[in-house]
């Protein structure tokens, strides 16, 4: 088919793309203007034609597919999660520091018992006098004074900032378990995400209750509990005689994530919130689920593009759905310009 008929075919393909109703109203005035302005001899859509009207489609129909209430939800998750994540992060910090174990080494490693002579503990206030994880925390106060406040984009440079220091960093905290890292970096994405598409942390700050508050504290229980038990199984930790029994520590950490499940939903927290708190925490049980120190089944340890992308994959991928649901309600939300047509 070629000439008009094979053009008219090539734009009606395109225009499939927009919802059945849409079409069913205006699609022939499309077909119409679109043919109108083809050049003389054209035979099919020109690339520019072709992705213009793809384009278009395709927000038309995430716009049909997102409703107010859903786009509404997501946009107050993601003001929550702004100032609701530092402060989680935080509540980490401080649950690491007050609640350490200690370790002691045998007789068959000695270079450890050395070592441990000196720094016996896994957390704990010796924490405080290492300068890596000193620095690390001082960020987190930052952006959690910052999120709280409602500075927006001082606290988004911040993230990066944060998230700068702790890439070129040449000290590297060996006693503190390594999913940390993890769940602080998917923190610190999500939280980005949320300050640059959310209504801001203004409005979360006035969202934010004692239900959020209860949800993360058990939460953060939970993790502490969990990284107890992750290095007290490690190759080399497992082996040393701890004040921390794994199976106790699994046990806390069950209870201590059902109690957060139940309290949620009990006070009716918002969905997207909570799915947001899972991406988050996504990393963090992936690295759980595989030994330390093993030369190929570490995703943090021995990161290829594969594991890396098994690790922040999904929370990318929320991330990215949260900003396009929120920027959708922004702009659906936008009083019209002069001459403009209202937006439903």
């Amino acid at each position: 088919m070629t000439g008009p008929a094979g053009l008219e075919q090539g734009y009606r393909r395109l225009l499939a793309w927009y919802p059945a109703g849409f079409r069913s109203e205006q699609g022939e005035e499309m077909l119409a203007v679109l043919m109108a302005g083809a050049q003389p001899g054209q035979r099919r859509p020109s690339l520019l034609e072709s992705l213009d009207v793809l384009r278009s489609a395709v927000r038309m129909r995430l716009r049909s597919m997102i409703s107010a209430p859903q786009s509404q939800g997501w946009a107050d998750a993601l003001a929550v999660f702004s100032v609701a994540a530092p402060l989680f992060l935080l509540a980490v910090d401080i649950l690491e520091v007050a609640l350490p174990y200690r370790v002691r080494a045998t007789s068959r490693f000695p270079l450890l018992e050395e070592l441990l002579s000196r720094h016996p503990e896994v957390g704990g206030l010796s924490l405080l006098r290492v300068q890596f994880f000193d620095i690390a925390v001082g960020c987190q106060v930052i952006i959690a004074v910052l999120a709280l406040l409602g500075l927006r984009w001082a606290a988004l440079a911040a993230i990066g900032a944060s998230a700068a220091y702790v890439a070129v960093a040449s000290t590297w905290i060996d006693w503190i378990p390594r999913p940390l890292q993890l769940l602080t970096a998917a923190a610190y994405l999500l939280t980005a995400a949320a300050l640059a598409a959310s209504p801001g942390p203004r409005r979360g700050r006035q969202l934010l209750t004692w239900g959020h508050g209860i949800v993360l504290l058990l939460a953060a229980g939970a993790v502490q509990a969990s990284t107890l038990r992750y290095d007290a199984t490690t190759p080399i930790m497992g082996t040393l005689s701890h004040d921390a029994t794994p199976s106790v520590s699994l046990v806390v950490t069950i209870v201590l994530a059902a109690a957060a499940l139940a309290v949620a939903g009990l006070l009716r927290v918002n969905r997207y919130f909570l799915l947001l708190l899972a991406a988050m925490f996504y990393p963090y049980v992936m690295q759980l689920a595989y030994p330390t120190n093993s030369s190929s089944g570490d995703l943090l340890g021995h990161p290829t593009p594969a594991h890396l992308a098994v690790l922040f994959g999904p929370p990318l991928l929320v991330a990215a759905a949260a900003v396009i649901i929120a920027a959708t309600h922004r702009r659906a939300s936008l009083p019209a310009g002069p001459g403009q047509p209202g937006v439903a």
